[in-house]
């Protein structure tokens, strides 16, 4: 029929409206032609497995919480705090000091090895995503109240008219027995033996500590809880020269806020 599209081209009424004759223009690209190969993708396999094997470890050592920081950091706190408690306390204390000083400079030491882990793993798992992401800010979390909750014990006990005496068991147990917990509660999400076997030396040290009684467990936490983490980092390094691979962010979660 006079007027009517040319259908010719197979492309349809608009296919060639516009264009006398109703050929489509072409634009000097070939639609079938194919897509230019990559020539940086691996072009076997093997060689593809390797690249996704190499990018996996290059992830692993950019988001690697170094045991030894944390480990260090802590064991240092403890043995270093816990020791000046113990050599103050006591009616003949060998170091000739206020108890309050010394509680303060522990408080201190604490506060010193919370920063140092908190910057630490910060670093590290900077712009991780996904379940890992968000088991680790869940256990962090964990750490966090469990120690706002001992301190509000502490701080509840006190308001009752707690002889000084428990008032200082309690506070020297209870939080070795919460870090203890988490440690192995994290090996256990993480499958990290180190962390477990830490996390049950603590809570042995602390069984030891309750039945030798004040101050004496003030140098039991220090010498065992504070040297059993030393001894940790000890075996994060002799671990790392054996060339075990990074541990990636899972202990970053266990450590984030002891």
């Amino acid at each position: 029929m006079a007027g009517s599209p040319d259908t010719s081209t197979g492309g349809g009424p608009t296919a060639g409206r516009g264009v006398p004759g109703g050929h489509r223009m072409r634009t000097g690209v070939d639609d079938a032609a194919p897509a230019p190969a990559d020539d940086d993708a691996p072009s076997d396999p093997a060689a593809t497995a390797a690249l996704i094997v190499q990018q996996r470890a290059r992830l692993a050592a950019a988001t690697d919480v170094d045991g030894r920081v944390l480990f260090g950091a802590w064991g240092l706190a403890w043995l270093l705090g816990f020791g000046l408690l113990y050599l103050t306390a006591g009616d003949d204390p060998l170091v000739v000091t206020s108890p309050t000083v010394a509680g303060v400079v522990f408080a201190g030491l604490l506060m010193t090895a919370l920063v140092v882990t908190a910057v630490h793993v910060a670093r590290r798992t900077a712009g991780l995503h996904g379940t890992s992401s968000v088991q680790g800010a869940m256990y962090g979390w964990t750490w966090t109240l469990g120690f706002v909750a001992i301190f509000a014990l502490g701080g509840a006990l006190a308001r009752a008219g707690a002889d000084p005496e428990v008032l200082g068991t309690v506070m020297t147990i209870a939080p070795p027995v919460l870090v203890g917990v988490l440690y192995m509660a994290g090996a256990a999400l993480w499958r990290d033996r180190t962390q477990f076997v830490l996390g049950a030396w603590i809570l042995v040290a602390t069984v030891i500590a309750s039945f030798a009684g004040r101050p004496l467990m003030l140098a039991v936490m220090a010498v065992a809880g504070g040297g059993g983490m030393l001894v940790g980092a000890v075996a994060e390094e002799l671990r790392r020269r054996r060339g075990a691979a990074p541990r990636g962010a899972g202990l970053g979660g266990a450590a984030a806020v002891i």
